[in-house]
């Protein structure tokens, strides 16, 4: 069975309108070309992780012998479409994975470079970037929060040894306190330091995304 993408209407909007502004952007500023190529180094490194961590989840669908029918991007991620029943066995290996994938990319690289993980902090180069990009992506899924990977890996691990809804009362906590946790971090950042922005805005659309489900 061929695996079909899929886009929501609003990742079509916003992406429709991104290219729209980026195209007007080139047209009126001389030194566009210039900004453009830094945009697009930046953004390439966290491209590739994000590609190798679906592709990840993709191979072991495929090695568990699951089925797919398609690959769900939204304005909150990316979502895997299963076709059938999925043992817990195959689900959690399927969910783990992605951040797995990101994990042994970044240790090759950073084995095969001789890097560390301080020189990277410091870095601006596309290869610390990568590193920053997969440590970050697969630290991210891995939380015990339901709409992320390391949710569906716990959920997984304990369904059948603590009962469905032993499970998912655990998991409704760890999803409280790791969204709670990440929410109070990012204001007191953003107050104390005028940073963290970004992490104040994924706390709100991991939110979100479990209010949608």
């Amino acid at each position: 069975m061929s695996l079909r993408l899929h886009m929501s209407r609003g990742m079509a909007v916003l992406t429709v309108f991104s290219l729209i502004g980026s195209l007007i952007f080139l047209c009126a500023d001389a030194h566009a070309y210039e900004r453009v190529g830094a945009w697009v180094s930046a953004f390439a490194p966290v491209a590739a992780a994000i590609l190798l961590h679906e592709m990840g989840h993709v191979t072991a669908a495929r090695l568990c012998g699951v089925r797919m029918s398609a690959l769900h991007i939204d304005l909150f991620g990316a979502r895997l479409r299963l076709v059938g029943t999925v043992s817990y066995r195959h689900e959690a290996a399927i969910a783990a994975a992605g951040p797995v994938c990101n994990l042994l990319s970044a240790a090759i690289l950073l084995a095969l470079t001789r890097m560390d993980v301080s020189t990277c902090l410091g870095g601006n180069g596309v290869m610390e970037a990568f590193v920053l990009a997969s440590l970050g992506l697969a630290a991210v899924n891995l939380l015990p929060v339901r709409s992320l990977d390391g949710g569906r890996v716990l959920y997984c691990i304990l369904a059948p040894f603590c009962g469905e809804r032993v499970a998912d009362a655990v998991l409704v906590l760890g999803t409280a306190l790791c969204l709670g946790a990440l929410w109070v971090f990012s204001v007191y950042a953003l107050l104390r330091v005028g940073e963290m922005l970004s992490l104040f805005a994924f706390s709100i659309c991991l939110l979100c995304r479990m209010m949608g489900r």
